[in-house]
């Protein structure tokens, strides 16, 4: 598990609908460190330098590359770091004069998992021996919250296998990546919600998809939705399995939001449409032959380089999944499009942006404990470009490092706040800013679930009125005014209750008690 941890190699077929913003390294929030501790985090460049010289060695270059990013972030002037990268000080400015280190790794790709998984096995010791240095500020209950808090991001970044860390971040590891507290009961009651859920029924009539595209698949359709698998002898029994699947997820979605199941279509067309192919060959037939993408460039582009994309006649999508020994990745896929695409209709747009898209990661971590539906485990930093590699990962981008990662910034006074969100494009959205959207949704959940229930109750209404009226749907201002409304509070008000409860239930920092 530790592998698939450190190497973000899941064979997961993702769905992107949204381009990325590589994050940008900040690696203290806004807290600033007292003397001790910024000494300490200071001297986390030398580790930094140890371990991105072991993986140059291994020919590894863009985790030695996002090593040293790192161990700039630490320390701006090192002088190791800055030497190996090809920088040369000039005029009180480092210069880079030639760049020292290539951007594409140079090793038998056959070798890549061994190698990967061998450079975190030899830099397992430093990175420890580090961590345990950064552990004694965690448990020192005479320093402030943040700063303690501060040190164990930074445990957890060099070392995320240390349990003392992962339980101060209510986190564990799951089967494939970090889960959190929190999501204890989904984690207890998820297979009854599957078993209790209509898997439809199998039907061999030919489907438009199967007429459209020349490719016979196994079909299943329940309420809600059509499912079409294209796997041989396994696709009856994986059609089965995704369809009563998606139908646990559509009631588990609505239980959560309070709200009233649509109409059931009476038409196929009408249903939500999910397909799964096993082979790049025919599932760029089908992106061509039935996706209903109007542009044949993009048609092109997602046929030959994505590993899912939307499909629009009928309103589903479709994946790419070469992996045949389990559903994980559908599974969290399904999920999160379920859930997305049930905040689209009750705004009737995708204007609110931040809480559709991250209702969809709610439900992904409510039936699959995970987020890998996303922006997945890689990271540019600020310093030095690494080609997306990330040699520390820390708990990455998951439930539990989703929750770290905002706990920190409200621990340091940097959030991004519900108008931040509202502002932005959803082009521009990236890690942080999913992150903090999934945890406002999140919160919202678990302590204001009623409200929010009626606040998407109106929400409905006033589209539907609109509709009527040929009027458009309310903008994401309207819609985080109304939300606001209905929760009887302001701005102001709504981030100073988030951040307390964020801090409480995200972390918990040890007492001195435990021993």
């Amino acid at each position: 598990m530790r592998k698939l941890i450190w190497t973000a190699s899941v064979a997961i077929a993702l769905l992107l609908l949204a381009a990325p913003r590589p994050a940008v390294a900040d690696e203290n929030f806004g807290v600033t460190p007292e003397k001790k501790l910024a000494k300490a985090l200071e001297n986390l460049a030398d580790t930094c330098f140890e371990c991105g010289d072991a993986a140059k060695g291994k020919g590894l270059y863009t985790y030695a590359r996002s090593y040293f990013s790192h161990g700039l972030e630490f320390d701006p002037d090192h002088k190791k770091i800055r030497k190996v990268m090809g920088f040369e000080r000039k005029k009180g400015t480092w210069v880079l004069e030639e760049d020292m280190i290539p951007l594409t790794d140079k090793i038998n790709e056959s070798k890549r998992d061994e190698l990967v998984e061998k450079l975190r096995v030899d830099t397992a010791p430093v990175r420890e021996k580090a961590a345990e240095k950064l552990w004694e500020f965690v448990e020192d209950t005479e320093l402030a919250a943040p700063q303690r808090m501060l040190a164990l991001y930074h445990v957890l970044q060099l070392f995320p296998e240390h349990r003392g860390a992962q339980k101060a971040a209510r986190s564990m590891p799951a089967d494939y990546w970090y889960k959190h507290q929190l999501d204890d009961d989904a984690d207890t009651n998820r297979v009854v919600w599957v078993q209790r859920a209509d898997a439809g029924e199998a039907f061999e009539e030919k489907s438009p998809y199967e007429e459209q595209s020349g490719l016979p698949m196994s079909k299943r359709r329940t309420k809600y939705l059509v499912i079409h698998v294209d796997m041989g002898d396994k696709g009856a029994e994986w059609a089965r399995n995704i369809a009563q699947y998606g139908e646990a997820c559509r009631t588990r979605m609505l239980e959560l939001l309070g709200t009233d199941a649509p109409k059931e279509p009476a038409a196929d067309e009408n249903r939500l449409h999910y397909t799964v192919l096993i082979e790049r060959d025919r599932f760029a037939r089908f992106v061509e032959k039935c996706s209903g993408i109007p542009d044949a460039s993009d048609r092109k582009t997602r046929a030959e380089n994505s590993s899912g994309t939307p499909v629009y006649k009928p309103y589903g999508a479709c994946w790419f999944y070469p992996n045949t020994t389990n559903d994980f990745g559908i599974r969290d896929g399904l999920a999160h499009d379920l859930g997305y695409k049930e905040m689209v209709r009750h705004f009737g747009s995708e204007n609110y942006y931040w809480l559709t898209r991250a209702f969809g990661y709610v439900m992904s971590t409510q039936m699959n404990g995970s987020i890998l539906s996303q922006f997945f485990a890689v990271k540019s930093t600020g310093t030095i470009d690494t080609g997306g590699a990330e040699a520390l990962p820390g708990l990455g981008n998951s439930p539990a490092g989703w929750r770290l990662h905002v706990a920190m910034t409200v621990a340091g006074e940097t959030p991004l706040t519900l108008t931040d969100l509202v502002k932005m494009r959803p082009q521009d959205y990236g890690q942080n800013e999913m992150a903090a959207a999934y945890c406002f949704t999140d919160y919202l959940l678990h302590e204001h679930k009623e409200k929010l229930g009626e606040f998407m109750d109106d929400a409905y209404k006033a589209f539907v009125a609109r509709y009527k009226e040929k009027k458009p749907a309310e903008s994401a201002q309207e819609l985080l005014d109304r939300m606001l409304t209905v929760l009887g509070t302001n701005e102001a008000d709504f981030m100073t209750a988030f951040k307390a409860w964020a801090i409480a239930n995200y972390i918990s920092l040890p007492t001195g008690k435990e021993k």
